[in-house]
């Protein structure tokens, strides 16, 4: 789960979190429409990142009819696609590319500006009750699985299908294979001009 200093306390928080997160599915006077009947990919998305984000703010804001409210909602969407995020898991600026099963432990954390792909995985390790700990700027790849109290550093890219199960606090690595291993340094923070 994310620190208490990084979760959503406040409306004006809530405010800045949505327009970073709803910014990355836009709508168009050609959404509109699809964005109100829920038919479009961006548009369940969007709703998603809009339930999920204030059902944050109510519960850490201690408003607990509207928690419950709004938690009922987020679940009922969660199920019907399988988008099983909890709630003080994930830092700012969240990005979900499709609308396909992502899993994430209870207690895990994801940082800032973070990318999943569909089939995502974290899971945690049922014998000691810890949880994969995710850096800021981290691109989960399509099918990747990351297994226990594992951490990774910022700028990691996890390629696709790969499956972590040992820490790499390194920034800036791309990660592949099952077991994951460093496939090269610098991979993501080039990527980004950095």
């Amino acid at each position: 789960m994310l620190p208490e200093e990084k979760r959503i306390r406040t409306k004006a928080q809530l405010k800045e979190w949505l327009a970073v997160e709803c910014g990355r599915y836009p709508l168009s006077a050609r959404r509109i429409l699809p964005y109100l009947l829920q038919i479009s990919e961006g548009a369940i998305l969007r709703r998603h990142i809009i339930l999920l984000r204030t059902t944050e703010y109510h519960t850490n804001a201690g408003h607990r009819l509207r928690a419950a409210w709004y938690y009922l909602r987020l679940m009922r969407l969660q199920n019907r696609y399988a988008l099983h995020i909890p709630i003080n898991t994930c830092g700012k600026g969240l990005m979900l590319s499709h609308v396909f099963p992502v899993c994430m432990n209870g207690k895990s954390t994801v940082g800032e500006y973070c990318r999943v792909m569909p089939l995502v995985s974290l899971n945690g390790d049922d014998s000691e009750d810890r949880a994969p700990t995710v850096g800021d700027h981290v691109t989960l790849g399509y099918n990747a699985t990351l297994i226990g109290g594992i951490t990774l550093g910022d700028h990691v890219t996890v390629g696709s299908g790969a499956v972590v199960t040992h820490s790499f606090p390194e920034a800036g690595v791309t990660l592949v294979g099952n077991p994951a291993r460093v496939l090269n340094k610098g991979g993501a923070a080039d990527a980004a001009g950095k």
